[in-house]
C-alpha cells in the first residue's frame, strides 16, 4: 500500500508515496484562483484591468465566508503570479477597495486538501504509521571548529574521512534529520562544500528569535535539500512527541511533513483550518478586517478576563481527588457551537444551553474532528506509545485552537470568540464547584480547566453530574494519598506549585526544582531522591516520621559539593537561558559573562539559546563552559541546593500534628 509521505512544488506539485520500500513520484500541474470582492462599480473597474492580461482569467461568481455570500471575481492563474496579481490589485483598489480571499495559501496544502488526499493516512486510527528509515547527522562544534559529527549515535571523527562519511550519509538518504544548535549543520554544509563535497539543492531559512508569553524563545534556521526529507531534531513537536507526534500533525494540519514539524502548533490548527475551508468551500481572508465591536467599559472589564482560579491554602491534604475536563476550551468551542459567525456580542453564553442543531459555526465544525481524534487517542495512549505520541500532538493543537480565536492576525479568530470562551470556562468551574459542594466534597484548589477536592462523596456521581450539567467531558486525573500545596515567598498558596502522591504509587509534581530547565542536575537529584525517600508515606504521620532521614540526604549532598570531584562536573552545569543581546544587557549577570566569554571565543549565541555553564568563582565572573573543570564556586552552588531543600522542608513542617490541615466540621462531629 502507498502512503503520501511529502509533497512540493508551486507550479507544479510533485507528491511523494511511498511503499515501504522505495518512494516514487507523481507529478501534477497546478493551476489555482483568488476571490476579489468590492462595490459592482470597483469590481467592474478591475474586470475591465483584467482584460488586457493574458496570463490571468476571470469569471463574476458568488461565493461565501463565514458570514455570508458576496459577489465578486474569481480569478484563475499559475501559483507563482499569485503575489503579483495581488500587488497590482491592491495598487488599482488603493488598499482599501478590495478585499482578497484564497491569496496566500501553501500551495501543497490546498492540493491535497482540493483533491482530498491526505499525508500518512491512515485506514484505521490504531493503525502503525509507515516505518520511514530516517539517518540523524548532528554536527558538534567547540570553539576551535568541527569537533566530531555524530551520525546515527556512531561518533565520527572531523578528519577527511569523517566528512566524506557525512557526506555520503546525507547524500544516499532521502530521510534526514539533522541537528543545527549553534547553526552546526549549516556550518557543516559549508565545510563539506569548501572541501569539494558539494550537496546539490541546499536551501537554508533564517534564523528567528521570538517572544511569547514573555518568554524569549529562539528558532535554528531551518533547512532544505532537494529531493529529500530534512528535520530539525530540536524542532517543538519532535521534541515533545516524536516522529508519530510529526506525522499526526502533519496528517492533521494537511502540511507536509518538513513544514508540520517547524511551524507552530497554533499554525498547524490554523492550516487545519484553512483545508477545512478549501473542503467546505468557504473563502479564507487574505487579511483579517473584522475588527473587535465596540464595548462600553463596564462590557470591557466584564468580558476581558481568563480562566477562573483559586487561591489554595497552604499545606498538606489527604485522599484528594484531581479532577479534569477534557480538552475543555475546545470542547467548548465545539459543544457551545462557538464561531465568529454565531457569536453575538450582546448575549453572553449560558452554561448548559450547548448546541446540537444542524447549523453549525465554521470553528466549531473544523475543530470537531480534532477534538474526538484527540480524545480517542486520550483513551487507548495506554496500549502503545505511538498512540500517546498521538495524543500529545493533537493536545498541542487543541491547547493553541483556544488562543487563536483571540489572536489578531487568525484567518478565523475573532476577540469576542474568546471571550466567549473564557466566560463559559468560568461558569463552568464555578457550577462544577457548587456542585462539588452539595455533593459533600470541599473543594482545596481549582485552576480554569482542573479541581483538587475532599470528602466523602461519590466522586464517579459527581463527574456524571458535572458533565450532565455543563455538557463538558470530566476525568478523574488522580486520587492522591496526599498533595501538599506549598506557599509561595509571601507566604500565601502558590497557585501551580505542589507535589503528591498518587495511591498508584506515582508522584505529580509541579512548580518545583525538578521541573525547571535553569537548575543544576545536582539540585535535581536530590528532589527525585527526596520523593523516593518519602515514596511510602500513607499518611503525614509516615511524613513527619522521615524528618531525621531527609536531613541526613540534605547534609550528604551538601558534603557533596563541598568535597566536589572534576568527574562530577556535568551534575553542576546549568542552562542559561540568553534573554537579549550582549550590548542589552544592564547588568554583568551569569548570562552577559557567558556570552563575554563566548565572543571572545569566535562563537555567537542568539536570544533565547541556552548555555550550559559551571560556575568556578561568581564573584569573579570566572565561569566554565569546557568538559573539565578545577573548581566549583560552593558558596554559590549551596545556594541552589538550600532553594531545593526548602519545597521537602516545608512538607515535614506541613506533616508535624501541630500543623496539620484540619476541616472545621471534624471539630463538630
Amino acid at each position: 500500500m502507498k502512503t503520501i509521505i511529502n509533497g512540493t512544488g508551486l507550479d507544479t506539485v510533485r507528491i511523494w508515496h511511498y511503499d515501504g520500500r522505495n518512494v516514487r513520484f507523481e507529478s501534477f500541474m497546478n493551476t489555482t484562483w483568488i476571490f476579489v470582492h468590492g462595490t459592482p462599480y470597483d469590481v467592474d473597474f478591475l474586470a475591465n484591468q483584467l482584460d488586457v492580461v493574458r496570463w490571468v482569467s476571470y469569471s463574476r461568481e458568488r461565493m461565501r465566508d463565514v458570514y455570508g455570500y458576496m459577489d465578486g471575481l474569481r480569478i484563475s492563474l499559475k501559483p507563482s503570479l499569485v503575489p503579483e496579481i495581488i500587488r497590482a490589485i491592491e495598487a488599482i483598489g488603493m488598499g482599501r477597495k478590495y478585499s482578497i480571499y484564497n491569496g496566500d495559501i501553501n500551495p501543497v496544502l490546498r492540493f491535497m486538501s482540493e483533491k482530498n488526499l491526505n499525508f500518512f493516512n491512515l485506514e484505521n486510527p490504531e493503525d502503525m504509521d509507515v516505518e520511514i528509515p530516517w539517518v540523524s547527522v548532528v554536527p558538534v562544534y567547540s570553539p576551535g571548529g568541527l569537533k566530531h559529527t555524530v551520525i546515527d549515535g556512531d561518533i565520527i571523527k572531523p578528519d577527511r574521512a569523517g566528512l566524506e562519511a557525512a557526506y555520503e550519509a546525507i547524500r544516499n538518504s532521502r530521510f534526514i534529520i539533522y541537528g543545527n544548535r549553534g547553526n552546526s549543520f549549516t556550518s557543516m554544509l559549508k565545510e563539506l562544500s569548501n572541501s569539494g563535497l558539494y550537496i546539490k539543492g541546499v536551501h537554508a531559512g533564517k534564523m528567528i528569535v521570538y517572544e511569547s508569553y514573555g518568554q524569549v524563545h529562539y528558532k535554528s534556521p531551518w533547512i532544505r535539500i532537494d529531493g529529500k526529507i530534512c528535520m530539525d531534531m530540536d524542532s517543538f513537536i519532535l521534541q515533545e512527541s516524536g516522529m508519530e507526534g510529526a506525522y499526526a500533525m502533519s496528517r492533521m494540519s494537511s502540511l507536509p511533513l518538513e513544514y508540520a514539524s517547524v511551524v507552530t502548533p497554533g499554525t498547524a490548527v490554523s492550516s487545519m483550518e484553512v483545508s477545512h475551508a478549501i473542503g467546505k468551500g468557504i473563502l479564507i481572508p487574505l487579511y483579517k478586517d473584522d475588527h473587535e465591536e465596540w464595548k462600553s467599559v463596564g462590557d470591557l472589564l466584564e468580558r476581558d478576563r481568563g480562566g477562573l482560579v483559586l487561591q489554595p491554602d497552604p499545606g498538606l491534604y489527604c485522599n484528594v481527588y484531581e479532577i479534569d475536563f477534557s480538552s475543555m476550551y475546545p470542547s467548548i468551542m465545539v459543544n457551545y457551537n462557538l464561531s465568529p459567525e454565531t457569536v453575538n456580542g450582546s448575549k453572553r453564553p449560558v452554561v448548559g444551553e450547548f448546541s446540537h442543531g444542524s447549523h453549525r459555526g465554521f470553528l466549531s465544525e473544523s475543530l470537531q474532528h480534532l477534538l474526538e481524534t484527540r480524545l480517542f487517542y486520550k483513551g487507548i495512549k495506554w496500549k502503545n506509545p505511538v498512540y500517546a505520541a498521538r495524543d500529545t500532538a493533537l493536545k498541542w493543537m487543541l491547547l493553541t485552537s483556544f488562543g487563536y480565536t483571540g489572536y489578531k492576525n487568525a484567518k478565523f479568530g475573532k476577540i469576542e470568540v474568546h471571550e466567549a470562551i473564557t466566560s463559559l470556562g468560568r461558569d463552568i468551574l464555578a457550577c462544577s464547584i457548587g456542585i462539588a459542594h452539595r455533593m459533600g466534597f470541599r473543594v482545596i484548589h481549582g485552576i480554569v480547566d482542573s479541581m483538587w477536592i475532599m470528602g466523602d462523596g461519590d466522586v464517579h456521581k459527581l463527574i456524571m453530574e458535572i458533565e450532565k450539567e455543563t455538557g463538558i467531558g470530566i476525568v478523574l486525573d488522580g486520587y492522591y494519598r496526599w498533595i501538599v500545596f506549598l506557599p509561595s515567598r509571601s507566604g500565601i498558596g502558590s497557585l501551580n506549585r505542589y507535589m503528591g502522591l498518587r495511591h498508584d504509587g506515582t508522584f505529580k509534581v509541579r512548580g518545583i526544582e525538578l521541573r525547571r530547565s535553569d537548575m543544576p542536575n545536582i539540585a535535581k537529584q536530590f528532589q527525585e531522591d527526596a520523593l523516593k525517600l518519602f515514596g511510602q508515606c500513607m499518611n503525614p504521620a509516615d511524613i513527619y516520621s522521615k524528618r531525621v532521614d531527609l536531613k541526613d540526604l540534605e547534609n550528604s549532598y551538601m558534603e557533596r559539593i563541598r568535597n566536589f570531584s572534576e568527574g562530577d562536573i556535568e551534575n553542576y552545569r546549568i542552562n542559561f537561558k540568553v534573554t537579549r543581546r550582549r550590548e542589552e544587557y544592564r547588568v554583568n549577570n551569569i548570562q552577559k559573562q557567558a556570552l563575554d566569554i563566548l565572543i571572545r571565543s569566535g562563537i555567537e549565541v542568539n536570544p533565547g539559546e541556552r548555555i550550559p555553564v559551571s560556575v568556578a568563582d561568581r564573584k569573579r565572573g570566572i565561569l566554565n563552559m569546557q568538559p573539565h573543570q578545577v573548581d566549583i564556586d560552593r558558596k554559590f552552588y549551596i545556594k541552589y541546593m538550600k532553594r531545593a531543600f526548602e519545597s521537602f522542608d516545608y512538607l515535614v513542617e506541613a506533616s508535624s500534628p501541630l500543623c496539620v490541615q484540619r476541616d472545621i466540621r471534624e471539630y463538630f462531629q
